[in-house]
């Protein structure tokens, strides 16, 4: 079995907000489903995100204020 934590402990690691975890969890960077009204997160995803980026920002997702840098793939137009 997976071991999982809840979304407002992710978004406390991230140093970010739930919503975003969540879209994260929709761009495939987190393993997470919903269970019993509450957003959980498989913690090895977690890990594995953390390592990747370090703890800063991924670097393929764009901030609210892209400007049209496209570094999350999309065309921002």
């Amino acid at each position: 079995m997976k071991e999982k934590v809840p979304i407002s402990v992710v978004a406390e690691t991230l140093n970010t907000t739930p919503l975003n975890v969540l879209m994260h969890v929709k761009r495939g960077m987190l393993d997470g489903t919903e269970e019993e009204g509450g957003w959980m997160i498989v913690k090895a995803s977690l890990e594995a995100l953390v390592s990747k980026t370090g703890g800063r920002k991924a670097d393929d997702i764009c901030a609210s204020g892209c400007a049209k840098k496209h570094l999350c793939g999309g065309g921002c137009e």
